[in-house]
């Protein structure tokens, strides 16, 4: 049938198939969308209009945005411009990836491009620091950082935390002295510490500080608390930044190995003249989109969360395939240590320095419960960790679980580790860091025995001592029984 529909005065005449209602409904409903498409053309068009624009300064600032996976993820906010603060970033990251001459480069091309941004300077200088552990920066080094920070003195543009960073550097880039390099190393720790005091929140001061106390370490009376507060420092800073590019490899080498250097990596290739083309053409709509710009690059904000203790609760499968927890160990001071039983040298080295100090510790070893606690559950089945834990002294204890467990647990404890693939697919390396946590009867951390201190059995039963004998001097017995306190065995 025919159907007639008036539309502003208009009668048009619409074949419709089908009859009655449902005809005239459908009849009905295309009329009402036409009229209001006609009525909003010109909403819709800005609409689409704007979300061509949207999308295109999102695309663009997730191209421009993209940096390699290798320079991880980086909080350093920064006074000066946006472009500054993104250059600075990637600049921080290469810093923390020993790339000192790339990291120079960057800082001084934002210094090139924004004289006033202060802080380009400090990075500036902090490259020519390069590892000092490694090797001592030399004469040019020293005096090309002292001018940056020359330099960065005048610069208008800083925030009070930023003069804090350049005035650290200052103790650090004094008038080089050849008979004061220990001194300023001190003075810089301590400008550090201060700073971390000031900006609990600044992730990357933590991290800084913690380099400083490990720098001072040598040459410090505190050389084993400057160790331990620093190992604890970057176990609490990877817990909250895990993808950060230099935690990882400072927890696992730079703490115990001076002369670790990573492997420099290829360069990405310069853009071509095309691709710069493009870039402007994308820059410009992304004029038009900054206000999105701006929330996708909200992230660059300041870092706010707060620190966590160390350990925390665990489910875990022990040797006979009894599930445990965290509780079932309460009332005993733990020695929990993360490794895998295919390790070649420092997991079997760590446990045979625990089984020579419970047997240093004498009649006070029963207070204490060692925990081994595999990262390779791939390969390390309930029985496998309680026979390679066996084989060092039956009193510790193997535990394992599936991937998720033993991932939740590692997190708790800041502990990292990673697998190392190698020529044959079942015969990988599990890089990972090689602490002893302290726990006391209540699951409370307490302390760390650091890399070097893992294998001096003499010191670990000799801090064990003084703990449990503070515990019982404080009215509380290591295992809450009220027992006598025993003496501790150095043999």
């Amino acid at each position: 049938m025919d159907g007639v529909v008036e539309t502003r005065g208009t009668r048009r005449h619409l074949r419709v198939s089908g009859n009655g209602a449902v005809g005239r409904a459908l009849e009905f409903a295309w009329a009402k969308a036409r009229i209001a498409l006609a009525r909003r053309r010109h909403a819709l068009a800005a609409w689409a209009l704007s979300s061509l624009i949207i999308g295109g300064t999102l695309a663009f600032a997730a191209w421009y945005m993209a940096r390699d996976e290798r320079l991880g993820v980086v909080h350093f906010p920064i006074s000066c411009g946006w472009q500054s603060q993104w250059d600075f970033t990637t600049a921080t990251a290469l810093l923390h990836l020993f790339q000192f001459a790339d990291s120079e480069r960057v800082f001084a091309s934002i210094a090139e491009h924004e004289p006033g941004c202060a802080i380009a300077y400090w990075g500036i200088a902090m490259s020519r620091l390069k590892n000092p552990l490694y090797a001592a920066p030399t004469s040019e080094d020293l005096a090309v950082a002292a001018r940056a920070l020359a330099t960065a003195a005048a610069a208008p543009v800083a925030s009070p935390r930023e003069r804090a960073y350049l005035a650290a550097a200052g103790e650090l880039f004094a008038p080089p002295r050849a008979s004061d390099r220990q001194p300023r190393m001190l003075a810089y720790a301590r400008a550090m510490a201060t700073l971390v005091r000031q900006y609990p929140q600044d992730r990357e001061a933590t991290i800084f500080y913690a380099l400083a106390l490990n720098l001072t370490a040598s040459f410090s009376a505190a050389t084993r608390d400057n160790r331990t507060k620093a190992a604890e420092l970057l176990l609490l800073a990877f817990a909250e930044e895990p993808e950060h590019p230099g935690i990882d490899h400072y927890l696992t080498y730079c703490l115990g190995h001076a002369l670790y250097q990573p492997k420099p990596f290829a360069k990405a290739p310069m853009s071509n003249p095309t691709q710069r083309i493009v870039l402007t053409a994308l820059a410009l709509l992304a004029l038009c989109g900054a206000g999105a710009f701006v929330i996708r690059t909200a992230d660059l904000g300041p870092y706010a969360s707060s620190p966590g203790a160390i350990g925390g609760p665990f489910v875990l499968t022990a040797g006979n395939g009894a599930m445990v927890t965290d509780r079932s160990f309460r009332g005993r001071w733990l020695l929990v240590y993360f490794g895998y039983t295919n390790c070649p040298n420092v997991c079997p080295t760590t446990l045979a320095a625990i089984a020579a100090g419970l047997e240093k510790l004498g009649p006070l070893a029963a207070k204490v419960q060692p925990l081994f606690i595999t990262i390779d559950p791939e390969r390390d089945t309930p029985a496998a960790v309680d026979a390679f834990t066996k084989a060092f002294d039956p009193r510790i204890v193997g535990l394992t679980g599936n991937a998720t467990e033993i991932a939740a647990v590692a997190k708790e404890y800041r502990v990292f580790f990673r697998r190392t693939p190698g020529g044959d697919p079942d015969n990988y390396a599990m890089e990972h860091t090689a602490y002893i946590f302290v726990m006391d009867p209540d699951g409370r951390y307490v302390t760390l025995f650091a890399s070097a201190q893992t294998e001096a059995p003499d010191e670990i039963a000799a801090r064990m001592c003084a703990l449990l004998t503070r515990s019982h001097e404080g009215g509380e017995t290591a295992a809450g029984s009220g027992a006598p306190h025993e003496t501790c065995v150095a043999s």
